[in-house]
């Protein structure tokens, strides 16, 4: 027998829904062609094109707390560059702390990047490759802490792999 307290769902962390008829903020000035895969990283954004490169940028000026509707200023912190991955529909992922940043490409190649770093462009890329795994890394997933990797491929495929511990 259940109570009837069991089956309430705390509503302490609601809020009022709010209609947004049109964006507070848009741009064309990042990519080229149509984007496929967008994250937030604290206030930053990072998104993807099928253009070899995650970008990670900020709307407005760098230093500016609120753009406003007629602010068509973009800041671009960094860019992740990487190859063979020109096909629409790739996604990446970013683990719950954002401190792993992963992306599979079109020949089986899954990028990682640790983004736990004082400057953005020090983060390091390590490219993990296998032999039978050569059909394109349509989806990536990092558990909460970012030590397993699951990439999904086009042949069905699903590949595992585990962060090796700092010596």
């Amino acid at each position: 027998m259940y109570s009837r307290n069991s089956a309430h769902v705390s509503l302490t962390g609601r809020f009022n829904t709010l209609k947004q008829h049109f964006p507070i903020f848009t741009t064309r000035d990042i990519h080229m062609n149509y984007v496929d895969c967008v994250r937030w990283m604290g206030n930053l954004v990072l998104s993807k094109s099928c253009e070899n490169c995650i970008i990670c940028w900020k709307p407005g000026q760098l230093d500016q707390a609120q753009i406003s509707n007629s602010d068509t200023s973009v800041t671009i912190i960094q860019r992740y560059e990487f190859k063979e991955c020109g096909i629409w529909f790739m996604r990446f992922s970013l683990d719950a702390e954002q401190k792993i940043l992963a992306l599979g490409n079109q020949v089986g190649k899954a990028y990682v990047w640790d983004l736990d770093v004082e400057d953005p462009g020090m983060a390091r890329c390590t490219v993990l490759t296998h032999a039978k795994c050569n059909s394109p890394i349509r989806q990536t997933s990092l558990n909460k802490d970012g030590s397993v990797l699951l990439c999904v491929c086009d042949d069905g495929s699903v590949w595992r792999w585990d962060r090796l511990s700092k010596v």
